[in-house]
């Protein structure tokens, strides 16, 4: 299942569906999910997401809005906000760190 969502990211991944490709009931999957990984399947993809944004703007290529939308987030101001609540910093912060 985490290779499905790594290789998915910038894809719609919606609980019932993830749960269908399980072979159980959007409850079980959640709770099965969350005993596995530890944290719940929602908050999972979005920090693999923040992490994809962290690479890409590693490779110092693209708008932070492009890094965004290649990293699975509906907005730049959606990465901004997940990308602050993971790592304490905005990307356009991040980016400039690494100069």
């Amino acid at each position: 299942m985490l290779d499905y969502i790594d290789t998915r990211l910038t894809a719609e991944l919606g609980l019932s569906e993830l749960a269908a490709i399980a072979g159980v009931s959007t409850h079980h999957f959640v709770e099965a999910f969350k005993i596995s990984v530890g944290k719940p399947p929602h908050q999972f993809v979005l920090e693999r997401r923040v992490q994809r944004a962290l690479e890409l703007l590693r490779d110092g290529k693209g708008t932070i809005a492009e890094i965004a939308e290649a990293a699975g987030f509906s907005s730049q101001s959606h990465l901004t906000a997940n990308f602050r609540r993971v790592t304490g910093l905005t990307p356009g912060r991040f980016r400039r760190s690494l100069s």
